[in-house]
């Protein structure tokens, strides 16, 4: 064997593959049909954390897999070029010498972790952009299962005082409206704003204090028996809450708008989120 020749091994082809790496890499993409799952849109909503959720643990083993697949395919690519390098400098065939070799070495494992390590793919972000519209639900305090608001005559001006808002001709329309298909004087009266929002501008509020809802939609009812009407139209105002107040229809207690109506679509209650902070 030729000095040439000796130099040819794993472990000068591992140094060659490491000078080669770039400093990062994108290992993970995304198809049309990738989504995220309603208990990590859920967990988004509400602050927790989405990886703890199954839906979170199932992406967290899919980018796993995704950038093991991804990291070999950058590893091995390499190798084969250097390969083709040597044979084409010592008109030998390296490939087939050293395959099996360099695919079960340590160094080979090593530079695909180092790959991995390396990775800055953003996808995650990605699918939370692409999510768009989620429907919240959230308990308004003035009329919460302890206001006492049940089992009696609720007028139009009392019922927008406790939400704070004002008194104009559609307010105390939908205020009639609502009440009167309610009937809270013969059941349980709680009141939940009804929101359709961007997931990502959720995603990007503070992660304590309070939030702006403006111009939501109101359920008046009982939502453990799925029983109550909301609005058909948005209310004119804003509703403070806490942070971690916000919910998913389907993550917040009791039956979901959507169970109860069917086929609801977040459009269909379009209004605006903000840290209380932001204001216009």
């Amino acid at each position: 064997m030729t000095t040439a020749h000796a130099e040819r091994t794993v472990e000068a082809l591992s140094d060659a593959i490491e000078r080669a790496l770039h400093d990062k890499y994108t290992l993970v993409h995304l198809d049309r049909a990738d989504s995220l799952s309603a208990d990590v849109v859920a967990a988004l909503v509400s602050g927790d954390n989405p990886w703890e959720t199954k839906g979170g643990e199932a992406l967290t083993e899919w980018e796993g897999e995704a950038q093991w697949i991804n990291a070999c395919d950058v590893v091995d690519e390499l190798a084969k070029n250097h390969f083709r390098l040597w044979e084409r400098q010592d008109d030998v065939d390296y490939e087939e010498l050293l395959k099996d070799e360099w695919l079960g070495s340590d160094a080979r494992i090593v530079l695909i972790e180092t790959v991995q390590a390396r990775d800055e793919s953003k996808w995650f972000g990605e699918l939370v952009n692409r999510h768009g519209a989620v429907l919240l639900r959230v308990t308004i305090k003035q009329i919460n299962e302890d206001a006492d608001l049940g089992f009696t005559a609720l007028e139009p001006e009392q019922f927008l005082d406790r939400m704070g808002f004002s008194h104009t001709e559609h307010n105390l329309h939908l205020a009639g409206e609502v009440i009167d298909n309610a009937s809270p004087e013969f059941s349980v009266a709680i009141g939940q704003a009804l929101i359709g929002v961007d997931l990502a501008t959720v995603v990007r509020l503070p992660a304590s204090g309070t939030v702006e809802l403006r111009n939501p939609h109101v359920w008046l009812g009982n939502p453990f028996a799925g029983s109550g009407w909301c609005s058909e139209e948005a209310f004119t105002g804003t509703l403070t809450v806490d942070r971690s107040d916000l919910r998913t229809d389907k993550d917040a207690f009791g039956c979901s708008w959507d169970e109860v109506v069917g086929g609801t679509s977040p459009s269909t209650y379009t209004g605006e989120i903000a840290a209380s902070a932001d204001v216009r």
